[in-house]
């Protein structure tokens, strides 16, 4: 008899170190395999890593499985009811962007580039060593991180790195290079003042000695931002020192 996902859940109390964010993550695993001794060991190995995991038996049981949040996707491509293949198409073409890392004994280069055009994102071959895959998490896991922190969020403020973008209550506000690479800058060491000097190197790079011809310059661009995004949004501290709060 098939058991209820619910009771599938390995939900592990301590908290896992992860050294490229410096900041404390649970990371939660799908596993989709319908080896029960290949997915066994997986749960075994992951769990004493105190990762969270939850598993399926194939694509479909997984598919159904899908309101909850997962950081990554392990998935085995041979399985019977919905295969690899099957899943990973359904899951892009809901829009389901969640990192995909294939399981295959197939080790031709053109089923590799299948699957990348599938939507996977790494894969291992088999047999494998634990150890293996467990760098391959990690690596997408801080690849999918910096990805993540490319959006920077303040109260009403989203800024979005990559496009040199930012938004106040959905409406993207205009700024000239200038005025977004000073909130871009603040905004990076949000809570710790950032004097003129420092600010005119990071977004014009100019030296100490340029500092006086130019604080006039600076003032006139953050007088300018505030206009556009609210007099509160950079505060002033002892007339040189700026932050954001």
């Amino acid at each position: 008899m098939a058991l209820n996902s619910t009771f599938r859940s390995k939900i592990i109390i301590p908290l896992r170190f992860i050294p490229f964010s410096h900041s404390i993550w649970i990371m939660k695993l799908l596993i989709i395999e319908d080896h029960p001794k290949i997915r066994s060991n997986i749960i075994e190995y992951f769990t004493l890593k105190w990762y969270t995991i939850e598993w399926a038996i194939h694509g479909g049981e997984a598919l159904d499985m899908l309101h909850t949040h997962y950081d990554i996707i392990i998935l085995d491509m041979n399985m019977p009811i919905m295969d690899g293949r099957t899943f990973i198409w359904k899951l892009r073409k809901s829009g389901h962007e969640t990192p995909v890392i294939v399981l295959t004994s197939n080790s031709l280069v053109e089923d590799k580039v299948t699957m990348f055009d599938l939507g996977a994102d790494d894969y291992v071959v088999k047999p494998f060593e634990m150890r293996e895959l467990e760098a391959r998490i990690i690596a997408l896991g801080r690849r999918r991180t910096q990805s993540i922190e490319e959006i920077i969020e303040f109260g009403e403020y989203r800024i979005d790195i990559g496009r040199k973008t930012i938004k106040k209550w959905d409406q993207q506000v205009e700024l000239s290079h200038k005025e977004y690479g000073i909130i871009e800058y603040l905004t990076r060491n949000k809570s710790y003042p950032k004097s003129k000097m420092e600010i005119l190197e990071a977004v014009w790079g100019m030296r100490e000695a340029e500092l006086a011809m130019n604080s006039v310059t600076l003032e006139a661009h953050i007088s300018t931002i505030r206009k556009k995004l609210g007099k509160s949004i950079i505060t002033t501290l002892k007339w040189t020192w700026y932050y954001i709060n």
